[in-house]
């Protein structure tokens, strides 16, 4: 058995054998039978996953994806121009995904991946939902209603697996919950917020020229659209960095990295101070809590006891 064949689960049980049983050797022989490999294999498999002599430490760094997709026109038959209802029996040409750009949240690179020669999606979504399903939470403007729904569309067609239990963050949502602006597009609250602009386009005839255009043109007009992806990935970071105090959260980032209930969800800090106690109509008691990275955020009132257990015992 080889490395990469590890699933999450043999994962967390080759953690917690190294965890629970003090000695190494013993934990090789365990697993080794377990997996049926040797203890050197074992050995390997533990550097590999960060084991440091002693004990795992917990992953500190979680993986939020922020992404973007650009999808194709569908193609339909009619028998008149004006306004008019076209039903799915008069397409003869689905719509389609024609690239894909993401980066992990507070990481410099960004990925990218287009349709092929022939216009076909199919090797992209599935090598996208590689890294689409190993993200703790995903970022998007108006993700919620269109990229998530048509990235899992896809993998819906070509059956292949994706995570329905993915949190989805849509910052699109988030500023119509919190605020009254003038318009919730990209464009404009980039503007209204003095981050990275989103990067303008030719409009439509980026499309004919990806769709139907010569190889040349299909191939300078591809590279243009992946700019454009690239540029929305910039300005939907630089726009949920900055208002990320104001949203709340989705995960809670330090349980998920081993820390307490009452530590920051945002950045896992102990250091963090009473910002205000309120009181549900039921009459229980809960904390409003403000971290050093100016997230706010409720814990029950046992959980504020805990954090003052752990400052007394830290005094």
């Amino acid at each position: 058995m080889e490395f990469k064949e590890l699933s999450e689960s043999d994962i967390d049980l080759i953690k917690q054998v190294y965890n629970k049983i003090d000695s190494r050797t013993e934990c090789q022989k365990i697993l080794s039978k377990k997996f049926n490999v040797t203890k050197r294999s074992v050995r390997n498999w533990a550097k590999k996953l960060g084991f440091n002599g002693t004990k795992f430490t917990p992953d500190n760094h979680s993986k939020i994806l922020v992404y973007d997709i650009e999808t194709s026109r569908g193609v339909f038959k009619a028998f008149w121009t004006g306004k008019q209802y076209l039903g799915y029996k008069q397409m003869i040409k689905e719509p389609a995904i024609i690239s894909i750009s993401w980066k992990w949240l507070g990481e410099d690179k960004i990925f990218d991946l287009t349709w092929d020669k022939n216009h076909s999606e199919k090797d992209m979504v599935k090598e996208f939902l590689d890294h689409y399903n190993k993200a703790d939470m995903l970022i998007g403007q108006n993700n919620d209603n269109f990229d998530n729904r048509w990235v899992q569309a896809r993998a819906m067609k070509y059956g292949f697996d994706f995570n329905t239990y993915i949190r989805s963050f849509d910052i699109m949502k988030q500023n119509k919950r919190l605020f009254r602006v003038v318009s919730y597009s990209m464009d404009y609250v980039s503007k209204f917020l003095n981050v990275t602009f989103k990067q303008s386009h030719e409009g439509i005839l980026m499309w004919d020229m990806i769709e139907d255009g010569t190889p040349a043109q299909q191939k300078e007009y591809l590279q243009k659209m992946v700019d454009y992806n690239k540029g929305d990935i910039i300005t939907t970071e630089e726009i949920y960095l900055k208002n990320r105090k104001y949203y709340g959260h989705k995960v809670h980032f330090g349980v998920l990295n081993g820390e307490e209930k009452y530590t920051c969800p945002n950045c896992g800090s102990s250091q963090i101070e009473l910002y205000k106690t309120s009181i549900t109509p039921a009459g229980t008691i809960q904390r409003i809590m403000k971290c050093n990275c100016e997230v706010k955020y409720k814990i029950s009132n046992k959980q504020y006891m805990n954090l003052l257990d752990y400052k007394i015992k830290n005094l």
